[in-house]
């Protein structure tokens, strides 16, 4: 009789028996190291596709260059140890891959097929080629909207419609306009796409107005494969534009094409829309985009420098990825400003020169000091609980909820090792606190509550923290 393993691990099609133990001996490094890493790097490592071991190396490959550095920089030590440990010898891995998208399928029957050509008057829409899928850092604050996007594509019109992403500005809403806007012409060439803010839709329908043509403008626009509007808080206050977009809206809707909008609120806080909108903005998947976390923030810094052939000491990142919490674009303007420095005098990348870079963009948020104590005290505010009661012996639901937020806060914001935070909860295992920060990192993608909730408290543990 074949044991489980064997089952488990039976030959693929002109597959070697080293292969094969190797695919085994991958998913067992994943079971030991995935619950110990945060988001990004767990994103990267479940991606890898073990090919093949010769002698001592281990070829494991990952498309993403960057998500290749990621791993290589911060787990090449740890995966070499337990893959050795798994296979029975010592080994060096090395990360190979292509960065060039799989090629994807012809539409089927069941999604609209895109028309040969688009109008001559319909304007090709100008898309960024750096804000694409590929440059797109995902972690749990984006998680959801990024998959919703692809979707998109995958699916024109049969799933998510209409998708309506809103986050504060600066997080990534009209880089995933413009993603979702390439993937598409690069699936179906001879579409017509259609990005525009919602701004330049109330010009464009003033002037048709005033030029006697509306009729034009609406064939124009009801002709188009994709919709992406950005900013549609825009429309507010323009009941003649609004009573044209409800109809354009519901022309393109009832064809199954699909629509993507952004704006800086949900739809049912948009002052000034009308009721019957803001419901139709509703009708598909409204997906928020909320702050990126630390070790994301590393990994937008990191990227930039990477696609800007700049090298980065991983130390600076994580000291720009410290002192700005609220967006990625005040992330990568502090990069640009870095580099130049840089570059015009000719120096190299140091913290004091990160120091100076940052100088501008800290008026708002002044560099603070940030400890544990500061954390816990915070949370308890959040909540009106006394420090007692979170680091007791209660074992109340809520109770419990509110120290795996303290702990995921914690981690988050200090990258304290899990043994001192414990300690900080009066805890002896620090195998509770490991629980406890999976535990909300598993609520977080489906739970919009819980993430406003964070922000929450570490606005409040920026108000309490005292300037260095």
């Amino acid at each position: 009789m074949r044991r489980k393993d064997d089952q488990l691990d039976q030959l693929r099609l002109g597959e070697s028996l080293s292969t094969a133990q190797l695919r085994r001996a991958w998913r067992e490094v994943l079971v030991q190291l995935l619950p110990q890493l945060a988001p990004t790097s767990r994103h990267y490592l479940e991606a890898v596709e073990p090919l093949e071991i010769e002698g001592d190396l281990v070829v494991l490959r990952l498309d993403s260059s960057f998500g290749r550095h990621w791993v290589a920089h911060r787990h090449r030590q740890a995966i070499e140890a337990l893959l050795s440990q798994s296979l029975g010898q010592l080994v060096r891995i090395e990360l190979v891959g292509s960065d060039q998208a799989p090629p994807s399928p012809e539409p089927t029957a069941a999604v609209h097929a895109p028309q040969p050509s688009p109008p001559a008057d319909l304007p090709a829409p100008q898309f960024n080629p750096q804000l694409s899928f590929e440059t797109l850092i995902v972690g749990h604050s984006n998680r959801l909207a990024v998959a919703a996007a692809q979707a998109v594509v995958v699916m024109p019109g049969k799933r998510y419609n209409p998708l309506f992403l809103y986050g504060a500005p600066g997080l990534g809403k009209t880089h995933l306009l413009h993603a979702i806007g390439q993937a598409f012409l690069q699936r179906y060439p001879h579409s017509r796409v259609v990005y525009m803010s919602a701004e330049a839709f109330v010009r464009d329908y003033v002037q048709a107005v005033r030029n006697g043509c509306a009729e034009a403008f609406r064939n124009r626009y009801r002709a188009v494969d994709l919709w992406l509007m950005d900013d549609v808080q825009f429309l507010a206050g323009k009941e003649r534009t609004q009573e044209e977009f409800f109809h354009l809206y519901n022309a393109l809707y009832t064809a199954n094409r699909p629509l993507v909008m952004s704006s800086d609120k949900p739809p049912r806080e948009l002052d000034g829309i009308e009721e019957r909108l803001r419901s139709r903005f509703e009708q598909g998947l409204c997906a928020d985009i909320a702050p990126p976390d630390y070790e994301m923030r590393i990994a937008i810094l990191c990227a930039k420098a990477e696609r800007e052939g700049i090298a980065l000491p991983i130390q600076i990142a994580e000291f720009i990825a410290d002192k700005i919490h609220s967006n990625v674009r005040a992330l990568e303007g502090v990069l640009t400003r870095l580099i130049a420095h840089s570059s015009l005098y000719g120096v190299p990348i140091t913290l004091e020169l990160a120091s100076d870079a940052l100088r501008d963009y800290l008026v708002e948020v002044p560099p603070c000091e940030i400890n544990l104590q500061t954390i816990l005290a915070a949370v308890c505010e959040e909540f009106g609980i006394g420090f007692r009661e979170l680091v007791g012996k209660s074992r109340r639901s809520d109770i419990v909820s509110i120290r795996q937020i303290a702990v995921h806060t914690a981690r988050e914001l200090t990258g304290e090792s899990w043994l001192k935070i414990a300690q900080a909860l009066q805890r002896n295992d620090h195998t509770t606190v490991m629980h406890a920060y999976r535990q909300i990192e598993q609520r977080l993608p489906r739970d919009p509550q819980l993430r406003e909730t964070l922000n929450r408290i570490r606005t409040r543990i920026q108000r309490r923290s005292r300037p260095l």
